[in-house]
Parts: structure tokens; sequence; C-alpha cells
């Protein structure tokens, strides 16, 4: 099994039945659902699309991203054309606007920036010096142009040095995540996190909701860089957003950031995503760059569980091929890498549930184990387990549809969905039985099953078993 995720951000280029369920056949793991983009309730449909992909053998996983503090222009019609040495002048506080100036919905930009400020626009590609601002909010900021071209509408703007006074979780966030939970979105992102406070309104709206969607922490803006050991702690995944990062810091101080990202994540045994231009030119072309296989590649070996395609699905032109060369390169790579031993040591949550997912991951070496099944309710068991990099198949055991949606999203595991029964090693056993019919399991094979106790799944996670499945499919215990 391909232990690193696929996840496929769905747009105009692959909303349509046939394109999700071609990605779903070529491997995306997980859709993710861009609410920068559109009105919430507008995602209703693809919602419904994605869920009527399921069967019986794989469950679809929804990632919602929500549109956190991020500065855009607002509507215009057409493509803007900016040419070095043009002045040009922002009109703060405009949602729409359709002369010659740009409009930015953010009314408090032309009090914050002074001149001389430098402004990104569109992932750093046309970059702006500001020459004078109206000095308050819903007025101009005037600029001249040093490094020129295209815009269009809703593009991102970042001010790098500059602090916007923005929450991370404002009105249009908490509508999208009103929308995403009554949805059934299987994991939401938080964008633009730059200390631990700015998880917390996500997470008591979740909490309010009465559910346990897990929380991914976007790493985008310096400060977080300096608080990542408090937002991680606060976090139940974490994604390297190389766009916003890649302009908010020196482009060459990414690499290392990135790195830094993904250690802290697995010493957590954290969900850890790569984000953004991973294989970019595919939005144009058929084939990446040998870059770019690269930059994936070194992605996986460095640590990363998850690796995402944004506009390359969202918008480009090879939607589909985008999503099998990535899946390629995730299986190449995995070939060429040996079991890491990782010890995560940072958690300090549910610090019982590791030490005996731990247990279980060593036992599964010391036995050979081929398989080891975790009992699980909200997902949390078979997430620590997956911390620690087993080189076997993981088989999250459960009785509800949204935490084995939730597993798709864990590097190498799989889930299966069975009624839970009075005693955990029944519940267990049947797992076993089910898997053994599936063809998962073989004859002759040892699994070793965590579970809680005395009910598996809503027990807590207390008990590490050692099975066999004998030649007649007897189920045996073994020293």
């Amino acid at each position: 099994m391909r232990r690193t995720r696929v996840i496929a951000t769905v747009g105009p280029s692959s909303w349509d039945e046939d394109s999700l369920n071609a990605m779903f056949q070529s491997g995306a793991d997980v859709f993710r659902l861009n609410y920068s983009h559109g009105e919430p309730q507008d995602k209703d449909k693809l919602y419904t699309k994605i869920r009527s992909l399921e069967d019986k053998n794989r469950t679809t996983c929804i990632l919602a991203d929500l549109p956190g503090p991020k500065l855009r222009l607002g509507e215009f019609n057409g493509v803007k054309l900016l040419t070095n040495g043009d002045k040009v002048r922002l009109l703060c506080g405009k949602k729409r606007h359709d002369g010659p100036e740009l409009p930015v919905e953010y009314d408090g930009l032309s009090l914050e920036l002074k001149n001389d400020d430098k402004i990104l626009l569109s992932d750093g590609i046309v970059k702006l010096s500001v020459i004078s601002t109206g000095q308050k909010k819903s007025s101009f900021v005037d600029c001249i142009v040093e490094d020129g071209g295209t815009l269009s509408s809703r593009k991102g703007i970042n001010v790098p040095g500059t602090m916007v006074d923005l929450p991370a979780v404002g009105e249009r966030d908490l509508l999208a995540l009103e929308h995403a939970i009554k949805a059934g979105a299987d994991w939401i992102a938080v964008s633009y996190v730059r200390t631990a406070e700015d998880i917390k309104p996500a997470r008591d709206a979740i909490k309010s909701a009465g559910i346990h969607t897990p929380i991914i922490a976007k790493i985008e803006h310096p400060a977080a860089l300096d608080n990542l050991e408090s937002i991680l702690d606060a976090a139940d995944g974490v994604m390297v957003a190389r766009g916003d990062l890649g302009v908010e810091i020196p482009m060459e101080e990414v690499p290392l950031a990135q790195q830094k990202i993904i250690d802290a994540g697995l010493m957590r045994g954290m969900v850890v995503i790569v984000a953004t231009q991973m294989l970019e030119s595919m939005t144009k072309n058929p084939r990446p760059t040998r870059a770019e296989v690269s930059d994936v590649s070194a992605a996986i070996r460095h640590g990363g569980t998850a690796v995402m395609l944004s506009g390359e699905t969202a918008s480009g032109d090879y939607p589909i091929e985008s999503v099998q060369t990535m899946v390629r390169i995730a299986k190449a790579t995995e070939k060429g890498l040996t079991s890491s031993n990782l010890m995560p040591g940072a958690l300090s949550r549910f610090r019982s549930t590791r030490a005996v997912a731990h247990a279980g991951v060593e036992l599964a070496k010391m036995s050979r184990a081929k398989h080891i099944l975790v009992a699980t309710r909200h997902g949390n068991a078979p997430r620590l387990v997956a911390g620690y990099r087993p080189d076997v198949l993981v088989s999250a055991v459960t009785d509800r549809m949204r935490a084995a949606r939730r597993m798709n999203m864990l590097p190498g595991v799989q889930s299966v969905i069975i009624n839970e029964y009075d005693r955990g090693s029944q519940t267990m056993q049947e797992a076993i039985k089910l898997l053994s019919k599936n063809g998962v399991i073989k004859s002759g094979e040892r699994i070793v099953a965590i579970s809680g106790s005395p009910l598996a799944m809503r027990g807590a996670t207390s008990t590490v078993r050692l099975y066999r499945l004998e030649a007649d499919g007897t189920i045996s215990g073994t020293e």
C-alpha cells in the first residue's frame, strides 16, 4: 500500500462527475475544497458528488480549507497588465471596482502600510513599492510597479514585514466553518495561522457542534515559524503552505523552513502536508519538469506524509494526469525508503494511547506480524500508530463512517467498518475475518490488534494482542 497521501484540490477543471471519479480512481486520497473561492453553499453539490464515489471497499475524504486572513484583490473584469515603472492605485475596502485602480477587500491596508513598503501580488509574481497612502482606513495606496505581470480578480496580496490586523478566523471563516461542519468535512485547515490562539475559534466551533473534526494548521507566515511548537501542540496536523510562505520570507529560506515544520510535525506523530507549486508546470503541460519530480520526491523522503495539488487540479489543463503523476512519484520514492524507526516524543496529549500504540508497533516488529489492526472511534489511536511509521499495513477498525473517511489522510492506514461487540477481542477477531475474506490478510500471517477494553472502540486504548490466521480460517493467539 502506498503510504504517502495525495490531496487534489477541486475546482473548475475537475468538479464534474467524470473528472472527480477519474482522479479518485487514479489515486487521489483526499479532495480539498478551497473556501476562499465562491460562497460556502456553492460547495453543497461538490460534497454530494464526492461522497457518491464511495463503495464498500473505499471511502472518500474531504479537507475543507478556510479562507483565513488572506489579503486578496477584489473583483474586477478581465485581466490587468502591469508594466515596470507604471503607477497603480489600490482602493482599500472595495470588494469590486471596474476602473483602472485595483480593488482590495481589506479596508485597513491603507492605514497600516507606509512609504517604501513592498506589496507582492499573485504569489509574488507582481511586486509593488508604496509611494503614498491615505493614512486611514478605506482609503488608497499609491504604488509603483517594480516587477510587472498580469493580474485577475481575487489574487492574493502579501506584505512582507507587516503584520496586518486581521483575525485568523474571521466572520467569513466562521461561515465557511459552519458550512463545512454541517456538510460533513473530514478535516479542517485553518489558514494563515500565526499563534496557537488562532486555532482556538475553529476548535471551539467544532466542539460546540459536538463532533471531533481534526484541524490542520497552515504555516504560511514568519510569525508561525517563531511560534511553531505551541501551534503544533494545539493542532492535529500541519501544512507547509509554500506559496505564501515563499513570499513572506526569502525564497531561499523556504527549504529549511519546510524541513523544520516537517520535523516538528513528525515528532508529534502528525499528518504533515507539503503544498503549493509541486507540479506547477502541469497546469499547462501534460508532463512535469524533472525539478518538480525531484521536489515532490524530496518532500516525501524528508518526511512529508501527504503531498498536495492546488492549481494543477483546480484550474489546470491536466488534472487527472497530475494526480497520476503524483501517485507514480510517491510509489517510486517509497521503494527507496527504509523503515525510519521514528520515535515521536513531543506529543503532550494522549500519552497513554501513545504508549500502547508504541507497544503494538514494537510487537509487530518482534513477531514479524504483517498487519496492525487499531480499533478507534475518532481516529486518534491509528494516527499515533501511523506516527511511528511501521513498515506493515495498518487497518483502522471502526463502526463510524466519519472515522473511516478521516483515515484517508493518515499515511499507510486503511479503514474497515465493522460492528462493535461486547468484548474487544471478539470485535478485533471479526475484523480479521472480514479482512481475510477480502484478501487483505492471508493464512499463516500474524496480526497485532490494538484496542480498548472491554469495548474495542469505545473503551480507552489499553490492550495489545497477537493473533495468527490459521490455514483452516481459525484465529489463534500466539506467544
